[in-house]
């Protein structure tokens, strides 16, 4: 894996790759694939990663991966740098809205665009030629967390509600996937939510403000894994046992399933970053041999609780 350490103008960029390019293209090694990430954060680094390990079992090939820091332009503009070198095939984490990932496509007649994890535009089957979505179907996400936590409620109960990302396809989704689920059981109520973009400090500060309010609620849901572990510990920090609220994230990441294992986090659900990474990098290297790839590619999200939570640990 090759990943830059410091900040690069764009023509530092172009001729980094450059330089790269030319290494990968030599007759001792193969393909060079190219991975630009809208911003970083643990699961987001959970995907990276997985690309990474994938291409390093390759032998001669090499994998580029920046992130463009949450601005859609530096992204746009890291995109035109990786075609403009040579990339053979380019791995897309974007954040940005319809109209923004539509200028993505124009790369496509050049080279392979592979979108992962978040869905570029709303209808999949629009996307061009020589591109491909895969992700896990998020309908399923948030209708799993919900049906779990409603079971373990008994079907009733003061709902609170942490939203990522407020235009973000999958906070979207996996809010009314929650929305829908409480709309099937009378005794469930949605008494709070707000947005906390994904972040963990962000959901801390969120949940402490409704704590300060006495707001009550007895299920706190949030649409990932970072924002519950924020709402549990400012749980703790105001001095209420967390076990006294039925939580709920999204994604199995480490620190949740640890979490599940100390008692605290009662259900996440697994969005598989290596199966998404891998299913992305295979693409690649079909697209590249100019095979035919169904899309989306969907990696099935699975359920965890306490029941379940140390065969993930051991994945």
């Amino acid at each position: 894996m090759i990943r830059p350490c410091f900040s690069l103008t764009f023509a530092n960029l172009i001729l980094y790759l450059s330089v790269l390019t030319a290494t990968v293209l030599s007759p001792a090694y193969g393909k060079l694939i190219t991975v630009t990430v809208s911003q970083e954060d643990n699961f987001r680094n959970l995907i990276s990663s997985g690309i990474e390990t994938t291409v390093d079992q390759i032998p001669g090939d090499e994998v580029y991966i920046d992130s463009a820091g949450g601005n859609f332009q530096t992204q746009y503009e890291q995109v035109k740098s990786y075609v403009d070198v040579g990339a053979d095939a380019i791995i897309i984490l974007s954040d940005g809205n319809e109209e923004q990932n539509k200028k993505f496509f124009e790369f496509a007649k050049k080279v392979p665009l592979i979108f992962i994890n978040a869905e570029p535009v709303s209808d999949l089957s629009s996307m061009p030629p020589n591109t491909l979505y895969v992700g896990s179907n998020e309908v399923d996400s948030g209708t799993m967390q919900m049906e779990e936590l409603a079971r373990q409620a008994n079907y009733r109960g003061k709902v609170a509600l942490l939203i990522g990302e407020a235009t973000h396809p999958a906070a979207v989704t996996r809010t009314q996937d929650v929305k829908d689920v409480m709309s099937k059981y009378p005794d469930m109520e949605l008494v709070v939510s707000k947005a906390a973009n994904w972040q963990r400090n962000q959901a801390y500060k969120v949940v402490t403000d409704w704590l300060k309010q006495n707001i009550e609620f007895d299920i706190l849901v949030a649409n990932n894994d970072e924002m519950i572990l924020g709402a549990i510990m400012a749980l703790k920090d105001a001095g209420r046992d967390p076990n006294s609220v039925l939580t709920g994230g999204i994604d199995a990441t480490p620190d949740a399933l640890r979490s599940v294992a100390s008692g605290e986090l009662n259900v996440t659900v697994l969005q598989d970053a290596l199966g998404q990474a891998k299913s992305a990098v295979e693409a690649s290297y079909q697209m590249m041999a100019n095979q035919h790839v169904p899309s989306p590619h969907w990696v099935p999200f699975r359920l965890v609780t306490s029941d379940n939570y140390e065969q993930f640990l051991k994945d």
